[in-house]
């Protein structure tokens, strides 16, 4: 199971609320948070190692992955005989071989590949500031909780976690495009 983009101690560090004694609701919160941000960009974006795809067969010399960016392909099978005459883009792999463009990937392949962002890498640290500031909102009534607001739970409102049009700007660049 893939994990939160922030913790309990990462947020509490960055909105200044102290860390409460019961962590379930802020950690539901920042797991909430973090699964809107993957579902709109339909990506799962952390770093995910030698996850395993069975791709569709193309006439393309270049076989699109689902999740990006590849950082890595471990092993690629083409009707069970391993294929090494590939390299690697940042949205898949393209066939090494011009003799017959795209005869490598028309039965389709199974795939060993890495993906995603690490936590040291700068774009995971959009992902963080926007689960943070996504979770924040829920416990309070302001957009910024830095700039004051009540506490949710103190006024009787039920806490929401949505992503608001600026993290949604954001997150354009990091969004599954078509599939080729």
């Amino acid at each position: 199971m893939i994990g939160p983009f922030a913790t309990a101690t990462e947020f509490c560090e960055f909105t200044g609320f102290a860390l409460p004694d019961d962590l379930a609701r802020l950690q539901a919160n920042l797991m909430l948070a973090s699964s809107k941000i993957r579902n709109y960009c339909d990506q799962v974006l952390s770093f995910v190692e030698d996850d395993v795809i069975t791709v569709y067969p193309t006439a393309s010399t270049f076989l699109s992955l689902p999740e990006r960016p590849v950082v890595e392909v471990s092993d690629v099978d083409v009707n069970g005989v391993t294929v090494t005459d590939f390299y690697i883009t940042p949205r898949g792999i393209r066939s090494g071989s011009v003799a017959s463009a795209g005869s490598t990937w028309s039965s389709g392949a199974t795939v060993t590949y890495s993906h995603g962002y690490a936590e040291t890498d700068p774009e995971f640290g959009v992902f963080r500031s926007i689960c943070i500031e996504a979770a924040a909102r829920a416990f309070t009534m302001s957009e910024r909780p830095a700039q004051g607001g009540a506490l949710v739970e103190s006024v009787g409102f039920a806490p929401q976690v949505f992503l608001t049009e600026d993290d949604r700007l954001q997150l354009r660049e990091f969004m599954r495009g078509p599939v080729r």
